[in-house]
């Protein structure tokens, strides 16, 4: 078992620590990652050590990271990243970077003697870059291109004689919804599914020197998600639809055509889904959190789901899973066990800590354990006063916001009531002139005072 097995069995045992709930329900905090803070990211092997790097495009700029340190950067294209896409364009085995930019173009880059060299004169598309992949779709061994632009136009790129070589566009008046590209009936090429928005779903393959339409289909509603997944081992992947009627399909080459394996209706509240190997399908929601369900033959059955509510992306780097806020922010999914953290004041061990809740991947305390921990003076219900000396703050649950001589402070977590207790985030004692870390290796808040309105 090679480096990235291992990464990808631990990983499909951690996650499924939080999918088999029936076994074990875990605590996840959210570890910031501020250096991927809204970021354009892409996961391989660039660097050939034998595990995956994150390939981050921020700006005008794609900084490779090993373990959270950066090792490389790309910098010199034109315009601010959009995508990025990672593969063998060359049929060397060693992977170059394809970065689109909302100039409407896109480059791609090679790595030679630990410098990354532009190796394809860029192509215009005037449209912001939103989706590259690198596929072969004619079996040569040699990496084509695909491209969609924010304006619903697909383009395929060719490698012929060593060059990129644009062979089919979309219609103009038919806006690609999604494109992707695999090998759906096992002839070693990949095929390309094309959906549009209005309800069409087709399938392109290389034959006798064409791309030809060898399917088409018309779910009934628009397409919301499309994806090709490989749900049984040994098979040929499936492609994966779900349309705006709540109806979930799957079809599969059995020699001839593809045909209907699912069909059946099942509705989703997320504004995001993705199918992750290993894993299953994962509903991205505001409402109901990160939902993850395993697809069965007549439905899709929920595993678990995990109470983020703000979370727009997940991306799986080794053996660890990342999310991305719709703030742009990232974190590292980090797993505790929230009854044996152990709370620090001013490097002091709490003998009577307050109580402690995990909620959106973030540690909540007690109001009244709190006030009591810092030696704080609490009183009222709506209004939540913490006093000392001739100094106050208020909490107001009515209208949830912090105040300071009645100036209203910002509070970017909930305030949240459960039982009839009152839970704060602990961003907020940084209102109140503490610092905090939590040592995750040994399970451990350390609460620091840094400075005080007292």
């Amino acid at each position: 078992m090679n480096i990235r097995q291992a990464g990808l069995l631990l990983m499909i045992i951690f996650f499924s620590l939080v999918i088999i709930h029936d076994v074990v329900r875990a605590d996840y905090l959210l570890y910031e990652l501020a250096y991927l803070d809204n970021s354009i990211l892409a996961v391989a092997d660039v660097l050939d050590t034998g595990r995956d790097q994150i390939i981050a495009g921020n700006g005008s700029e794609v900084r490779i990271y090993d373990q959270g340190q950066v090792q490389e950067l790309i910098s010199g294209f034109s315009g601010t990243v959009t995508a990025i896409a990672v593969g063998d364009l060359t049929g060397d085995f060693r992977p170059e970077i394809l970065i689109g930019t909302d100039k409407g173009s896109y480059y791609v880059y090679q790595r030679i003697q630990g410098q990354w060299h532009q190796i394809v004169e860029q192509r215009y598309l005037w449209a912001p870059v939103t989706y590259l992949e690198v596929c072969d779709l004619t079996g040569n061994g040699w990496g084509d291109v695909i491209v969609r632009t924010s304006r619903g136009e697909a383009f395929i790129y060719l490698a012929w004689d060593g060059q990129l070589r644009l062979f089919w566009r979309s219609q103009p008046n038919e806006a690609v919804k999604f494109i992707i590209a695999a090998d759906l009936t096992g002839s070693g090429s990949d095929d390309v599914v094309i959906a549009r928005s209005s309800g069409y779903v087709g399938v392109m393959s290389w034959q006798e020197g064409q791309l030809d339409l060898i399917w088409q289909n018309y779910p009934w509603g628009t397409i919301d998600c499309l994806d090709v997944v490989q749900l049984q081992s040994g098979r040929l992947p499936e492609i994966m639809v779900l349309t705006g009627q709540n109806i979930f399909y799957t079809w599969r080459w059995d020699g001839d055509t593809f045909v209907t394996q699912r069909h059946f209706p099942y509705e989703l509240d997320g504004h995001a889904v993705k199918f992750v190997p290993g894993i299953g399908l994962i509903n991205l929601s505001t409402a109901s959190g990160i939902t993850v369900y395993n697809v069965g033959s007549s439905s899709l059955n929920q595993t678990n789901s995990l109470p983020l509510f703000d979370v727009r992306n997940l991306v799986v780097v080794n053996e660890a899973v990342l999310v991305q806020e719709n703030s742009g922010k990232y974190y590292r999914l980090q797993e505790v066990d929230r009854e044996e953290i152990e709370i620090y004041v001013n490097n002091k061990r709490s003998s009577n800590p307050p109580e402690l809740l995990i909620y959106d991947g973030r540690i909540y305390l007690d109001v009244d354990g709190l006030a009591s921990m810092l030696d704080l003076i609490r009183f009222g219900n709506d209004r939540i006063f913490l006093v000392q000396g001739l100094h106050y703050f208020i909490i107001d649950l009515s209208e949830k916001v912090v105040l300071w001589k009645n100036t209203p402070l910002p509070v970017t977590d909930s305030i949240l009531t459960d039982n009839g207790k009152v839970y704060v985030p602990l961003s907020l004692i940084r209102l109140l002139g503490y610092e905090f870390e939590f040592e995750y290796s040994i399970n451990e808040l350390h609460i620091k005072r840094s400075w005080g309105w007292w």
